[in-house]
């Protein structure tokens, strides 16, 4: 869904006064403007933006300096009654960029563009995850899951390989989506986009509302660094900018809370904060100023855990989850595809067919189960030893392997 550019300050939803303050800002922050090149900063066209210059100028907030270069022969400076005005905006508001979209503008865009009826079929599940050895068994339950968009548990074992599935979801989904700089909540301005987890992707049409991003659809993640107040629109008084709560940035994409459980506060109140949000499939929030509005809720909803889910979560929220998927133990085929593959990542020559060697000896005998991380890790291990005895051109080894397995399981 790609946007046209606004023609006139209605089609904007936006108000004078909002503009203006963002104009004093661009100027504040950069100097005089020439009218192209506030344009080009608010992503606006000239003939929006001029005549909020005319009125600034005519409520003696600026002048007009002349340079005597064509390019930019007229350019817009503060006066002095200008740049007391930008103070007390600066003070308020730190926000500078581009103009941001009303809220009701966002709202139409994140349902658009919500995953909605687009069906996740066993081919495209395959593909996105062709760089990772899955069973039969979980592409079969994860399909449906994805399918429902329904809020998604994936409990099991430490290093079954939970968050490095979790972190491809998004790459199921392959289209583009449409990401604001920012949003507008009547006068106040709360950026979206955040290149942290918003990838751009090139799109280039000059006809195309400058305001908007073209992205891949965004995973969020956040694991035992989670607080309760990153769920909430948040005001930071050294840059002056409300930040958007995880959910907001995550819309249209994925929003995986990993380690769930191991969070400074009781998962019960993450639950009790996302109950009505689920169900209604919109988010509430306010401002500082008590200003309370909502904003859609529309993502894939995962939650990661190696604890007993019935140990962190009571019965009537485990039903609010559409699926639970348990990552076990693997089976003894996929284990020895993840061998070999580490075999190869790590560049290891294994003359001696360890694979046997590694399960019977190593795993059978410490009771420790067939999981994806053992292979990685331990084979990684035996390539730093190897490496620092200059051993790095000879065959991997059964005491290597062994003194790796030691260096890297408690015992």
């Amino acid at each position: 869904m790609w946007l046209p550019k606004p023609k006139t300050l209605a089609d904007t939803g936006l108000s004078r006064e909002l503009l203006h303050r963002l104009i004093l800002r661009h100027i504040q922050e950069d100097g005089p403007q020439s009218l192209a090149a506030l344009t080009n900063k608010l992503c606006l066209r000239g003939s929006i933006v001029d005549p909020l210059l005319q009125e600034l100028k005519s409520l003696q907030l600026l002048e007009v300096r002349a340079t005597g270069r064509a390019e930019d022969a007229i350019r817009y400076a503060l006066t002095n009654k200008g740049q007391y005005e930008a103070q007390e905006v600066s003070a308020r508001d730190g926000y500078i960029g581009p103009a941001p979209i009303t809220l009701e503008e966002y709202s139409r865009l994140v349902m658009n563009q919500s995953l909605g009826e687009r069906s996740v079929t066993r081919e495209r599940l395959l593909e996105a995850l062709d760089d990772l050895v899955v069973s039969d068994e979980l592409i079969g339950t994860l399909g449906p899951a994805l399918n429902s968009r329904r809020p998604l548990l994936i409990y099991g074992h430490a290093g079954t390989g939970k968050t490095y599935l979790c972190r491809r979801l998004n790459h199921i989904f392959e289209e583009n989506i449409l990401v604001p700089y920012a949003i507008a909540v009547q006068n106040t301005i709360i950026p979206v986009f955040d290149p942290q987890y918003h990838w751009r992707t090139e799109l280039k049409d000059p006809e195309i509302d400058g305001r908007y991003l073209a992205c891949r659809r965004p995973l969020v993640m956040a694991g035992g660094e989670l607080q309760l107040d990153m769920l909430e629109v948040r005001f930071d008084r050294q840059s002056r900018q409300y930040s958007a709560p995880l959910q907001l940035k995550a819309n249209n994409g994925v929003l995986l809370i990993d380690d769930l459980g191991r969070q400074a506060f009781a998962a019960d109140e993450l639950f009790n904060r996302w109950i009505v949000p689920m169900e209604e499939r919109r988010d509430f929030l306010s401002l500082a100023n008590g200003l309370h509005f909502d904003i859609p809720f529309e993502q894939i909803l995962v939650f990661s855990t190696n604890l007993d889910p019935e140990s962190i979560a009571d019965e009537a929220f485990l039903r609010r989850l559409g699926y639970k998927i348990h990552l076990q133990a693997m089976p003894l085929e996929l284990y020895k595809k993840i061998w070999h593959a580490n075999l190869e990542k790590y560049r290891l020559i294994d003359a001696e067919q360890l694979f046997g060697f590694m399960v019977e000896e190593l795993h059978m005998k410490s009771g420790k189960p067939l999981i994806a991380c053992y292979p990685r890790d331990i084979l990684g291990i035996a390539r730093d030893i190897m490496h620092f005895n200059n051993q790095g051109n000879r065959p991997l080894t059964r005491e290597i392997l062994r003194q790796a397995w030691n260096m890297y399981c408690v015992h």
